[in-house]
């Protein structure tokens, strides 16, 4: 099988017709439509209807096409990075949670690059679990996360080193009426919409107790979303729906600016740490090189 085959499979799509395929592959008709049939035949399955006329896929081709795509999109990715890591030397993977990817990593990124700038970093975004075990999996060198004050994930280990940069406070919000003032009154209402995280999830967990259930407790609440993404239960903050707990980093700007109101004052909520930690080894020198700038004076969270 040859990669040409895909492409030309793809590009067929694209272009709608053999002879236009064929013009923008730089080939003949008779050549495309030949490794067409090459790569069904090393597929085993036909990809093209050709009992009609027109251009027309075959079940298997308009299911595959998407993986097709996503397959050589995923080897032409990983053929450049073999070749920058053996021109440049093998870079540093650093994972984190999607929400400090918003709110405290354009900050460390931009550190990196103004004091190590021939660092090479790769950024792994994605839900805090994930992260976690990439890096207990040795997928990543450096694991950038929140921990609930007081219990980091890693405790003593000969193999991991942690760097704590900052506390972040998680606090209750809601959006401003027309005065500047909290949409829900604490004071006097009874029922209050909640934006509620997945219960499974690092913040429901952090949450569930005692910071929700004191709320249950003191008012009718009417759970009106559960998520586990900070951004969505962000953004039905902002559009009055409910009252939600988010990491100040990522509201910071809201609180300013009075489109999002702190009630710290009355439901309080937990205090995060924002740790790095490292998965020790000489021969990473991109990931010492950062490690030793994140010990040195990183941005504050």
């Amino acid at each position: 099988m040859k990669i040409e085959w895909i492409e030309d499979f793809l590009v067929l799509i694209e272009a709608g017709s053999f002879s236009q395929a064929a013009e923008l592959r730089h080939v003949t008709q008779p050549a495309i439509s030949r490794r067409i049939r090459q790569l069904e035949e090393w597929l085993g399955v036909d990809l093209i209807d050709r009992s009609t006329t027109r251009l027309s896929l075959t079940t298997q081709g308009r299911a595959y096409e998407m993986p097709l795509r996503d397959w050589l999109a995923r080897l032409y990715a990983m053929r450049g990075r073999m070749r920058a890591d053996a021109l440049q030397g093998p870079r540093a993977i650093l994972t984190t949670q999607h929400t400090l990817t918003i709110s405290y990593l354009p900050r460390l990124l931009r550190y990196f690059r103004n004091f190590a700038p021939e660092a090479r970093l790769q950024v792994n975004s994605a839900d805090r679990p994930i992260c976690i075990r990439e890096f207990t999996r040795g997928e990543a060198d450096l694991l950038l996360c929140s921990e609930l004050e007081g219990s980091p994930l890693f405790f003593e280990h000969s193999h991991i080193e942690r760097v704590p940069l900052g506390k972040e406070q998680v606090v209750p919000v809601c959006a401003a009426d027309r005065l500047g003032e909290p949409m829900f009154d604490l004071g006097s209402q009874t029922h209050l919409p909640l934006i509620g995280y997945d219960p499974d999830s690092f913040l429901g967990g952090v949450l569930a107790t005692p910071y929700q259930l004191d709320l249950q407790r003191r008012y009718d609440v009417e759970l009106v979303c559960e998520t586990a993404f900070t951004v969505g239960i962000r953004q039905l903050a902002l559009a009055g729906m409910g009252v939600g707990w988010l990491p100040h980093g990522l509201i910071e700007e809201d609180l300013e600016t009075g489109k999002l109101v702190s009630l710290h004052e009355y439901l309080g909520g937990p205090t995060l740490v924002v740790a790095c930690y490292r998965r020790i080894s000489e021969e990473a020198i991109s990931a010492n090189r950062l490690w030793a700038l994140i010990n040195d004076q990183p941005p504050p969270v």
